[in-house]
C-alpha cells in the first residue's frame, strides 16, 4: 500500500482466485505486483492452504501451497484475502491453522474462515484515506465437513440449493436438457444480510466476497444473482465473486458493482477439465468514496 496524497480517494484493486505453488514465491505476480502495490487496498481469494502439514480430505481435488508462497503475497502487497473457498480445508484443520498463523505473522488480514463460525463470520476492517472499509467473505461451494460450526473450524457458509425441471414433453422431445433452478438457503441468506447490516453501522463501505457459481460455465446462476442483490439491498457497496475458473459478467445493481467471476489469477495446478479459457482473467479496480 502506498501513501495516499492529501484529499485523494483510496483505490481498490481486486483479483480472482490464487492457487499458488511453485519452486519460489518471489516474482510470481510479475508485472501485476506493481499494480497491486500501488492500490490502497489489494484483495484476492487465497484458494489454497499454505502448509506442509495435515491430512488430505477424501474424494476431492486437492490443492495446497508451501509456506514459502507467502513471499509472493507479501511482495505483491496484498492487504487482505478471502479464505472462504472449497480448497482451504483440503488438508484439514492443521493446515488451515498453519495458514492463519502464516497470514497473521505477516500482518495480512483475512475473512471467511476461522476456528468456529463466529470467527469465520468476522469481517476485516481497513482504514484508508479517512474511510473505513469492511470486508465479509462467504462460500457457497462447500465440500462435506468444510462449513464452520459453533465449536468447529471451517469456512463461512452461504449454502445454495438445486433442482431440475423439464419444460417439454420428453416423449416428443427426447433428450431435452432440464432447466436448472438454484436458490440461496434462506437461513444462510438471512445471516449474511444481518452481518452486512451490522457491519455497515461500523464502517463507511462494505465489500462482500462470495465463492459461488458452477465450474467452467460463463453463465451466472440464479442463486448468485439472488445473493448479490440481497447483499446490496442489505447495505453492501461492492460484491466480488470467484470459483468458476472462467470469466463471468459484471453487473451494476442500484449503482453498485457486482463482479461475478474474475477467473483464476494464479492457478499452478493441473486440472483435467481446464481449458484455454481458464487462462483468461481480469482485475477489478475502482476508487472508494462515501458519496
Amino acid at each position: 500500500m502506498h501513501a495516499l496524497k492529501k484529499n485523494a480517494q483510496p483505490t481498490l484493486l481486486a483479483g480472482g482466485d490464487v492457487a499458488i505453488n511453485r519452486p519460489r514465491g518471489r516474482g510470481a505476480f510479475g508485472a501485476l505486483s506493481g499494480l497491486f502495490q500501488r492500490a490502497d487496498i489489494a484483495f484476492a481469494n487465497l484458494e489454497v492452504p499454505l502448509s506442509r502439514n495435515g491430512r488430505p480430505a477424501p474424494e476431492k481435488i486437492l490443492l495446497r501451497g508451501t509456506p514459502e508462497m507467502i513471499e509472493a503475497l507479501t511482495e505483491a502487497g496484498f492487504d487482505a484475502f478471502s479464505v472462504a473457498n472449497n480448497h482451504i480445508l483440503d488438508y484439514g484443520e492443521e493446515a488451515l491453522f498453519d495458514t492463519f498463523s502464516l497470514l497473521d505473522e505477516h500482518a495480512i488480514p483475512y475473512a471467511g474462515a476461522g476456528k468456529n463460525l463466529a470467527a469465520a463470520r468476522r469481517p476485516v476492517i481497513l482504514e484508508r484515506g479517512g474511510l473505513s472499509i469492511g470486508v465479509l467473505a462467504f462460500c457457497s461451494v462447500i465440500p462435506r465437513g468444510f462449513a464452520a460450526g459453533r465449536q468447529t473450524p471451517g469456512l463461512n457458509p452461504l449454502r445454495a440449493h438445486t433442482s431440475y425441471r423439464t419444460f417439454r414433453d420428453l416423449s416428443e422431445y427426447p433428450g431435452t436438457p432440464p432447466v436448472i433452478l438454484t436458490w440461496a438457503d434462506p437461513d444462510d441468506l438471512r445471516r449474511m444480510k444481518r452481518d452486512i447490516r451490522t457491519l455497515k453501522k461500523k464502517v463507511d463501505l462494505v465489500i462482500v466476497n462470495n465463492h459461488w457459481g458452477t465450474s467452467m460455465t460463463h453463465e451466472v446462476r440464479d442463486f448468485q444473482q439472488e445473493i448479490a442483490y440481497a447483499a446490496i439491498n442489505a447495505g453492501a457497496d461492492i460484491v466480488l465473486g470467484g470459483h468458476p475458473h472462467v470469466l463471468q459478467g459484471v453487473e451494476f445493481y442500484k449503482g453498485k458493482p457486482i463482479v461475478y467471476s474474475m477467473g483464476n489469477l494464479i492457478f499452478d495446478f493441473k486440472v483435467s477439465f481446464f481449458t484455454e479459457v481458464c487462462r483468461q482473467t481480469f482485475l477489478f479496480g475502482c476508487q472508494l468514496t462515501k458519496k
